[in-house]
């Protein structure tokens, strides 16, 4: 076990506030900016920013399990910050209070070279550092508690896509298009080849996918090991065309990922989902709705099962930025409403998804960029 510790805050000094009234929370935003070190904290029932913290710099935000964390990503400066929302939840055996309490950074780690790709299942967390091709394992439950994490060794840079399961951990490889399974203790255990250019992953129930050049690659967990089935790329498909991305939700028997201007179911096939322009942020809302940002600043809802587009309302400016250091805009998706960051006006657009129109509009200065939604579910009084 290793445990890299930068700073931490001492229990008692963050005040608790219990609050009356409605029985549950809207939750919380936390906001990445994408030039400076800084990260902040937007209160979602109250309208307004609760916190604003110096971190290490720029970040990629993402939201931990359970909803009170958020994993603070520094590529450049070799740190992940972890956020406390300031959502907590006191246990009372038969039922869990929720109390609204002030946020924090609850701990600065570094966890190797270049950490890069976030990925949470479950229980388990697991950040991947492009620069040595080490894995931190993280486990939901301690944070809080322990700010440590398993390290394993995959031998070698990549630019990585991990999954971390409760018996296993996957990493998938760009440069070597394999994906090897290692124990939590990090004995490799073994590895499935054939995926060239690998990027992208997610998973559904019992299924890992990942996205290849030439197609999706699915690793079905049966008992202590793993099913390969490759999915190739419909005929036709123009280079460079490929799934690069994947989402998924419980509710949905199939995967979603990008595929050239459009998107793709993944089932036992690669079906197309064309869209006016190409895909540059999509994702499921709690329910399970489709919603999906293109480069022409226009932000849909779809009927996932088929691709039909339901609504469409422009959201921002045609999305062009790109390469090293452009900074884009950020999406979150919660409970029928979408947050859209205009890194350029430094605001946040709430976007109600049923009706697909714009709810409300939050000032947060800076260069909004990267957002993760954090709420949790406990009896308020």
């Amino acid at each position: 076990m290793r445990l890299v510790l930068f700073s931490l805050f001492a229990l008692g000094l963050w005040g608790s506030v219990a609050v009356a009234g409605e029985e549950s929370h809207p939750g919380r935003l936390v906001i990445g900016d994408g030039k400076a070190g800084l990260v902040q904290v937007l209160d979602l029932e109250k309208g307004e920013l609760v916190g604003r913290f110096t971190v290490p710099g720029p970040s990629s935000v993402y939201p931990a399990p359970g909803g009170q964390y958020a994993f603070a990503v520094h590529r450049a400066q070799d740190r992940v910050s972890v956020v406390y929302s300031g959502l907590g939840l006191e246990d009372h055996g038969d039922h869990k209070d929720l109390v609204v309490q002030t946020p924090y950074i609850w701990a600065t780690l570094h966890t190797g070279p270049k950490p890069t790709h976030f990925k949470s299942h479950g229980n388990q967390i697991v950040v991947y550092n492009d620069g040595d091709g080490t894995m931190a394992v993280f486990e939901a439950k301690k944070l809080g508690l322990l700010p440590e994490f398993r390290e394993i060794a995959t031998g070698a840079p990549d630019h990585g896509a991990p999954v971390a399961l409760e018996q296993v951990v996957l990493a998938g490889s760009l440069n070597r298009g394999v994906v090897e399974v290692f124990t939590h203790g990090g004995r490799k255990v073994t590895q499935f080849e054939g995926c060239p250019r690998l990027h992208g992953q997610a998973v559904l129930s019992n299924t890992v996918a990942y996205g290849c050049a030439d197609g999706v690659l699915l690793l079905e967990q049966r008992g202590s090991g793993f099913v390969a089935r490759k999915l190739s790329n419909p005929a036709g498909t123009p280079e460079r065309v490929r799934v690069g991305t994947l989402v998924s939700h419980p509710k949905h028997p199939f995967f979603i990922g990008n595929f050239g201007q459009g998107l793709a179911r993944i089932d036992t096939q690669i079906t197309p989902y064309p869209l006016p322009a190409s895909p540059v942020l999509f994702g499921f809302d709690k329910d399970g709705l489709l919603a999906v940002l293109t480069a022409d600043g226009k932000l849909h809802t779809l009927e996932a099962s088929s691709g039909k587009v339901i609504k469409s309302l422009g959201v921002t400016p045609a999305i062009t930025a790109s390469g090293e250091g452009a900074v884009r805009p950020g999406m979150a998706l919660g409970d029928g409403l979408a947050w859209v960051t205009l890194p350029e006006s430094g605001e946040i657009l709430e976007i109600d998804l049923a009706e697909l129109n714009i709810k409300r509009r939050f000032m947060v200065g800076g260069v909004p960029a990267s957002l993760a939604w954090l709420a949790v579910e406990g009896v308020r009084h």
